[in-house]
């Protein structure tokens, strides 16, 4: 009980961050559903995601943007190459990084992803670092 009340308070700080952002702070996240490959297992304030279909998350939004889950031996799940039509225009999405191991969150990138699959370029527009405020 001890690590989870831990962990959900070290995930906090980047979340504050994000919150308090004037780009980015009135959005909230969007995931895809499990059927295309899914998300390992992270720590976040889940009051913040919407799980949905696979049209809803192909969509760019003004209050929801999209996200993927990062962490160094597995790479960003879901794969935006596997996703259908995810690529055919450009998206800012967000990136949670989380330890290869553990499901302690390490910040969160937004980056604009440049059209063009199965090839694709991402460019940060942004880092939250979850570091104590």
């Amino acid at each position: 009980m001890e690590k989870q009340e831990t962990s959900v308070t070290q995930t906090m700080f980047w979340i504050q961050r994000f919150k308090s952002s004037p780009d980015y702070g009135h959005m909230r996240f969007k995931k895809l559903q499990k059927e295309f490959g899914g998300y390992p297992p992270f720590d976040m304030d889940e009051s913040l995601i919407d799980e949905v279909d696979l049209d809803t998350f192909n969509k760019t939004e003004e209050t929801r943007i999209t996200l993927f889950v990062s962490a160094p031996l597995f790479g960003i799940n879901p794969k935006p190459y596997r996703i259908p039509n995810f690529l055919l225009e450009d998206k800012i999405v967000a990136i949670l990084h989380r330890a290869s191991f553990s499901i302690i969150v390490g910040g969160l990138s937004i980056y604009l992803i440049t059209a063009g699959a199965p090839k694709y370029n991402m460019t940060k527009l942004a880092y939250f670092e979850n570091e104590e405020i």
